[in-house]
């Protein structure tokens, strides 16, 4: 496996395990995630190896039993599987960008009065997600995740500004 290829497959297994899906079962070629509102990611299926055209309706029937809307993850390198769902009407909503560096790179901590770690959510910081669209389901997500985590609380002007989600998987 190359260094790229590599990386992009700790980075799917960091993903599952910082924002996890509520289950994930394999339905022929196919994980099919139960994401229970939490989002499009942990709602999203997963070819596996040998999957072919035809068995996207195995994947798309599994997600409607969960009443969830077929939605699929690419990874990269799986243009086979882009263009099979292209060809049946499918096309790319929210594309996921991942940013990474070395944790030494993030060593200077910001001011305390400026930011601070909490766990679990505080009310304000829930607020703050709300205000976002980001209500129970997601919450339910972040509780789910089993490493270390934790809410990061920023201030502006003595007032709450924004609220931000970590978790780690070693």
């Amino acid at each position: 496996m190359t260094p790229e290829a590599l990386f992009s497959e700790a980075l799917f297994t960091v993903m599952e395990a910082t924002w996890p899906s509520a289950s994930v079962q394999q339905v022929g070629p196919w994980l099919i995630r139960d994401g229970q509102g939490g989002g499009k990611r942990v709602s999203a299926a997963t070819a596996l190896p040998g999957w072919l055209a035809d068995d996207i309706a195995q994947a798309e029937a599994a997600m409607a039993a969960l009443n969830q809307s077929a939605l699929f993850l690419i990874r990269g390198g799986e243009d086979d599987l882009d263009g099979a769902l292209a060809a049946r009407g499918y096309r790319i909503v929210d594309p996921v960008v991942a940013y990474a560096v070395p944790v030494a790179t993030l060593t200077q901590m910001p001011d305390h009065m400026a930011t601070f770690p909490h766990w679990p959510p505080m009310a304000i910081a829930a607020d703050l997600w709300a205000e976002g669209g980001i209500g129970p389901a997601r919450l339910a997500v972040m509780q789910r995740a089993s490493g270390p985590k934790t809410v990061i609380l920023g201030r502006a002007g003595d007032r709450a500004s924004g609220a931000a989600f970590v978790a780690i998987h070693h």
